[in-house]
């Protein structure tokens, strides 16, 4: 679905994205981990339109969206949420949801609609006319993944969106996700809750200084001594 091949990205010196290839399949779960600093980000926003490559090919549905403008790329079903979250914060709940509706749905019934059923799948009703500058942390993470639903997207990629939650509230995010997936979304998320990625994952890419180091099935990548070095620490593989 997704096939990412030999990227790279500068910014002046700094080599952030280093000859990168991965791939992603419809209907998978698919996790790129690694330390801050690692390009994960830049990779992201490569991928979604944000940043312009400067070489290598990125394939959606077998189509090239390399330096595509980020709404073009949205509107062939590939979103992606963001790490800081930014919502519209004079705006309720709910409107925000509705200006990611309005891809779709240009009627604002009907755009309203489509808002409330993403609000509902995400468990969001009792908030959605509370202005969304009053948001817990839970509350905007799941505004952001909200907002980015309600464009109906084939491919999700999530950037942190447990960062920062409470167990219980990772758990809940977790089914979220699932849920999401079994809805016929295929996800490539990048975290660092390794809960998560164990759970969610059943591919996982190691980002380190731009490049990938390591990829396979959770339970490899756990065991691999690069992975180990670069990022896990031999504390968080015994724990």
């Amino acid at each position: 679905m997704l096939k990412v091949k030999g990227v790279s990205k500068s910014f002046g010196g700094l080599r952030a994205v280093d000859q990168v290839s991965l791939e992603v399949e419809k209907g998978q779960i698919a996790a790129l981990i690694g330390p801050n600093g690692a390009g994960k980000t830049t990779l992201f926003s490569a991928i979604a339109g944000f940043h312009k490559i400067d070489n290598g090919h990125i394939e959606f549905e077998e189509k090239s969206i390399a330096n595509v403008a980020p709404h073009k790329i949205a509107r062939h079903g590939l979103v992606r949420t963001f790490q800081i979250t930014q919502p519209f914060a004079r705006l309720s709940v709910i409107d925000n949801i509705i200006i990611g509706a309005y891809q779709l749905y240009p009627d604002y019934e009907r755009a309203r609609a489509h808002a409330q059923g993403v609000a509902e799948q995400l468990g969001m009703l009792k908030i959605l006319e509370q202005p969304s500058v009053s948001l817990t942390v839970v509350g905007r993470k799941k505004l952001e993944l909200a907002k980015a639903l309600a464009t109906s997207p084939k491919l999700l990629l999530l950037d942190e969106v447990m960062a920062g939650l409470n167990p219980s509230e990772l758990l809940e995010t977790i089914e979220i996700i699932q849920q999401i997936n079994q809805s016929g979304v295929t996800i490539l998320l990048t975290e660092h809750v390794m809960q998560a990625v164990m759970q969610l994952s059943s591919y996982v890419y190691v980002l380190s200084y731009g490049q990938v180091i390591a990829r396979g099935v959770p339970k490899e990548i756990v065991a691999n001594p690069k992975v180990i070095e670069a990022y896990l620490g031999r504390e968080i593989v015994d724990a």
